[in-house]
């Protein structure tokens, strides 16, 4: 039985080198299972500008437009007010997380998400939900007006800083401003 593994094994290995044929195969590629997606309380800090502004609105005459800086795309100042009117984009951010992070700026505690949902008033501008929130601190004397407008998956913020009393005053040019937003 030993002489003939021994015969045999050389034909075998001589009839296999002789060939020069290379064999490839296709292995289908795995697909990597989705991560979760980590719930974010606050907007990622990554601005996406738009080409120039990326829309346009009814300007009130007493508003002086001024260039965005930093994650700011465009600044408004209001004549008479120390108001601080400004748009920023960012990629996430859900409505509650930024109206508890806004409460915050102006010393009020957070509100539960069922209140700021009550609290929140939503319309179209140009076919797109706007979350609009008027906050103000009678103890500071200071408010903050937000709207949040979906262009998911952007998001573009606008808000309005200054004293609740301007902020007041302001209010109804603010809200038509974002009312009348044209988005290309």
């Amino acid at each position: 039985m030993r002489k003939s593994l021994f015969t045999i094994l050389p034909v075998l290995l001589l009839t296999a080198c002789g060939r020069e044929q290379i064999e490839t195969y296709q292995v289908p590629k795995e697909t990597p299972a989705a991560a979760p997606v980590p719930q974010m309380t606050a907007p990622e800090v990554r601005a996406a500008a738009p080409a120039g502004k990326g829309f346009s609105a009814d300007v009130p005459a007493t508003w002086t437009e001024k260039p965005g800086s930093g994650m700011r795309l465009v600044s408004y100042s209001i004549e008479g007010t120390s108001i601080d009117f400004y748009l920023i984009s960012l990629s996430m951010g859900d409505v509650a997380s930024n109206v508890n992070r806004w409460r915050g700026q102006i010393g009020l505690a957070p509100a539960s998400a069922e209140q700021i949902a009550a609290d929140i008033r939503v319309f179209q501008a140009d076919g797109r939900a706007v979350s609009y929130a008027e906050l103000y601190n009678p103890e500071t004397g200071q408010g903050i007006v937000a709207a949040i407008v979906d262009l998911a998956p952007q998001y573009w913020y606008f808000t309005a800083k200054g004293t609740a009393d301007e902020l007041r005053a302001n209010a109804a040019d603010i809200r038509t401003f974002l009312e009348s937003l044209k988005i290309p």
